[in-house]
């Protein structure tokens, strides 16, 4: 009795054990719900390389409503190729070669991040450099907020309160103030000491953040680079909107 007690002991340590040490295949407990998304590359130069241009966009793909996914993948697609125009327009403008030389390069590059990915709604951050000539290169941002259920773009008025801007503003300076240590925005390297917020101000979405973006020039020199306010949710909540595509709390 006690030897196939001792079997039958061995047998369930046996199997335990090899049930800690195989791998387990073909599962994931962290499944996220999320839109797939793949690059897409444009590339193009003129016959001595003197002018280049360089896009990657983002698309869309094996979304559960080809419609929606078509009609989002359009707008990015023109979206992002709009500096094609610019590049046309400099390749075959032969003042730049007069002025500047063959030995310099004109660059046109614009890339991406996604911000945030659910299949209620995605937040895309663009990012634009160009050189055409002059002591340096300039460079912009654009977020792209889109509502997955009907491919519509999301601006900062759907976002906040009608009445709410001034609130807005002030956290957003609050922000850039401990962003760089400063007790005032001219400290910390701006041009004045408040920052207007209107609602076509630019902006993307994190995961529990509304992130402001200004590009060089916008409201600090070209040496601050692009300047962003990181706000939290939970320090805005009475002036957001409700039923928003992304949870805040």
């Amino acid at each position: 009795m006690k030897k196939v007690l001792f079997i039958f002991l061995l047998i369930i340590s046996t199997n335990f054990i090899l049930a800690e040490c195989l791998p387990i295949k073909n599962v994931n407990y962290n499944k996220v719900d999320t839109v797939e998304t793949k690059v897409v590359n444009y590339s193009n130069s003129n016959s001595d390389s003197t002018v280049v241009i360089n896009i990657d966009f983002p698309q869309i793909i094996n979304f559960e409503n080809a419609e929606i996914e078509n009609k989002v993948n359009l707008f990015l697609e023109e979206e992002f190729k709009q500096s094609i125009a610019w590049f046309d327009e400099l390749q075959t403008d032969s003042s730049y070669f007069l002025e500047f030389g063959t030995e310099m390069q004109f660059t046109f590059e614009t890339g991406f991040q996604v911000e945030y990915n659910s299949k209620e709604f995605i937040s895309i951050a663009l990012s634009h450099y160009q050189f055409t000539g002059g002591a340096h290169g300039n460079y912009f941002a654009l977020g792209y907020n889109i509502l997955m259920k009907d491919g519509s773009v999301l601006s900062l008025k759907d976002i906040i309160k009608d009445d709410s801007f001034d609130l807005l503003a002030f956290e957003c300076e609050q922000a850039i103030l401990e962003k760089y240590e400063a007790s005032s925005l001219i400290e910390a390297g701006l041009f004045e000491d408040e920052i207007e917020i209107l609602d076509d101000q630019d902006f993307y979405i994190k995961p529990g953040v509304l992130v402001l973006q200004f590009d060089p020039y916008e409201i600090g020199p070209w040496v601050m680079g692009e300047v962003t306010a990181e706000i939290p949710f939970e320090k805005i909540k009475d002036i957001l909107k409700e039923n928003l595509p992304f949870p805040t709390n």
